[in-house]
């Protein structure tokens, strides 16, 4: 994405009002610079999309307030829910001469399946993988890729139960 493109995105989301509408008014600011968007994509206030072209967003997206998705491929499913302050991070610091300020980074693809919901606070580091149907607990940081329809909680995040039934 150009520099033009990033001032367009922001300077529209300065007037753009809070709410739902307005959610739904940034999710439209960004779609055209996303590698794939489906319909009804909505992103809160002060979420920052860091490379657009990097992420791929299914039907139905929430990404909640000031939430950051950044520097590497990232998909999110079909009705992928996001809370607020969530970081979704698809790269990670380089080391060289011992310091990691100038050590460049590498990219590696995180993956949120169907119907997920990242809660508060949670850190999805980067080569990741998260199943369908699972819930990453508040102030979770999962390091690991984990299976489908899972309650995932802690740091560094593991397993507490397999959600089963019918909700």
């Amino acid at each position: 994405m150009n520099k033009l493109a990033r001032l367009k995105i922001k300077f529209k989301n300065l007037f753009t009002p809070s709410g739902s509408l307005g959610d739904l008014s940034r999710g439209n600011a960004y779609k055209a610079y996303l590698r794939v968007c489906g319909k009804n994509f909505k992103v809160a206030e002060s979420a920052l999309i860091y490379l657009p072209e990097e992420l791929s967003v299914g039907d139905d997206v929430y990404v909640g307030f000031c939430t950051y998705l950044g520097n590497g491929g990232i998909t999110l499913g079909n009705e992928v829910l996001i809370g607020n302050h969530v970081s979704i991070t698809a790269a990670n610091h380089l080391r060289k001469n011992g310091s990691y300020r100038f050590g460049g980074s590498e990219s590696k693809t995180v993956k949120i399946g169907d119907g997920t919901w990242l809660a508060a606070h949670s850190c999805i580091l980067a080569g990741v993988t998260i199943g369908r149907g699972c819930l990453v607990a508040a102030g979770s940081v999962v390091t690991k890729s984990f299976g489908d329809d899972l309650l995932i909680a802690g740091t560094p995040a593991r397993v507490i139960k397999k959600i089963n039934g019918v909700d």
